[in-house]
């Protein structure tokens, strides 16, 4: 199938960083050309579709890079508490009533709201099976990477059994959907448990992923029962690498941060779920960044957070540098809006977060409001003033998934009833 995307203005997020006017020239799942003579071409010509995106903005899709799909039905519930407390006291104990048909209604819900706020893939870690969350993605025409999420509460004995539940995880993916595998933390899991899963995740070629350095607590927890910081810890059992995805690094000292640097990891900073929880530390992702270490933006959960808005996420990752290091330059939007989109692209091993002949065709189109005007500088206005009510299409793999703010893969309406049913089975005594 063959695409043309007519007259808009393209942030390319290409090698150059350029912005230009033209059309877009999609065929299957692939960027084929880009600039003002795509319409010259004869397969342009001959497109299946033409999009008419004079007046919009085309760039590549935001690319969230934590998130819990299945807790979507869990916003709301045990607002107001600290982050060990909200996990122990509400969160774990509701999560192990959850089913993976609960899972996956949460999931279809987080799609829907992912396509309608702009993002084209994730970073998926849950703790149900994933058959549920990989088919609701399918069926949203997501990309992205899904993994089992293991701990075994530092109880090791556990981990031969904990180790058998991941195994049908690693069978569900298929085409933009590649398994993953995923620790909890180091403070949730024996070191047995963490160089077993790290092993699998090598030796199976996928990505792994993990919170660290998430609160202040987690960290002297770390640093008192294994006498190490946690990124000094997982350095110093090989779990330092640029395979590995490392959410949060709320609370990373310098070392930590030359660490990061040094190993190439992804660091996933996710600043609104970090700010509702009162995590208390803010990820320094400009030192990060400077170090080496491949930052990325992500959402967390819809129950900690509450939304799986990456406009939100991009806005207050710059201002909290800004905030933290009291400079105004502390970091610039282009800066971020590469966070969102190569950056994520790179971590998830996969050819898109840019515009360019040859890239996947993930791309969405946002529509110009009263929020995006005058429009000064494009880059700017993405970062500190879009938001989902902006977004009019998505396409994801060359294939259209939203048009015209209109959801083509998914009921939603149906996806939305589904969803509060089960949550409201969920949460009644």
């Amino acid at each position: 199938m063959a695409i043309l995307i007519k007259g808009a203005d393209i942030l390319t997020q290409d090698e150059s960083r350029r912005i230009l006017r033209g059309d877009i020239l999609i065929e299957g799942d692939r960027i084929a050309s880009v600039g003002p003579a795509a319409d010259g071409n004869p397969a342009a010509r001959a497109a299946d579709e033409i999009i008419d995106a004079a007046g919009m903005i085309a760039m590549p899709g935001l690319i969230n890079m934590h998130t819990h799909v299945g807790m979507t039905i869990l916003r709301g519930y045990g607002e107001g508490l600290p982050l060990h407390r909200w996990l122990e006291e509400k969160i774990w104990p509701i999560e192990a009533r959850q089913t993976a048909e609960d899972a996956a209604a949460g999931a279809r819900l987080a799609f829907c709201e992912m396509l309608r706020s702009g993002t084209t893939s994730f970073a998926e870690m849950c703790l149900h099976d994933t058959y549920g969350v990989f088919t609701a993605a399918r069926e949203a025409g997501m990309r992205g990477i899904i993994a089992r999420c293991l701990l075994d509460f530092n109880h090791p004995e556990w981990v031969p059994k904990v180790m058998k539940e991941i195994g049908a995880s690693l069978e569900h993916g298929s085409g933009m959907l590649v398994p993953s595998v995923a620790a909890h933390a180091p403070y949730t899991c024996s070191e047995e448990l963490l160089l077993k899963t790290r092993a699998l995740a090598r030796e199976k070629g996928l990505r792994y992923q993990m919170h660290v350095g998430e609160t202040r607590k987690e960290v002297f927890d770390t640093l008192n029962s294994r006498g190490k910081y946690p990124y000094e810890y997982l350095d110093s059992i090989g779990l330092m690498d640029g395979g590995c995805i490392y959410a949060h690094g709320n609370w990373l000292t310098k070392k930590e941060i030359a660490l990061a640097g040094k190993a190439g990891i992804t660091v996933v900073s996710c600043p609104a779920s970090g700010l509702k929880l009162a995590t208390g530390g803010i990820t320094q992702i400009a030192e990060l960044d400077a170090a080496g270490a491949n930052v990325t933006l992500g959402t967390d959960s819809a129950a900690s957070n509450n939304s799986l808005d990456m406009f939100q996420s991009m806005k207050l990752a710059a201002l909290l540098q800004k905030h933290h290091y009291w400079k105004a330059d502390a970091i610039s939007a282009q800066r971020i809006l590469d966070m969102a989109t190569i950056n994520g692209a790179r971590a998830l091993g996969v050819e898109a977060g840019a515009i360019a002949p040859g890239k996947l065709a993930d791309i969405i189109l946002l529509e110009r409001g009263p929020n995006m005007a005058p429009g000064h500088d494009a880059v700017s206005d993405i970062v500190y003033s879009a938001g989902p009510q902006n977004v009019h299409d998505v396409i994801i793999g060359g294939r259209p998934v939203m048009r015209g703010r209109r959801i083509c893969t998914m009921d939603e309406a149906a996806v939305i009833a589904a969803a509060t049913r089960a949550a409201n089975a969920l949460s009644s005594p």
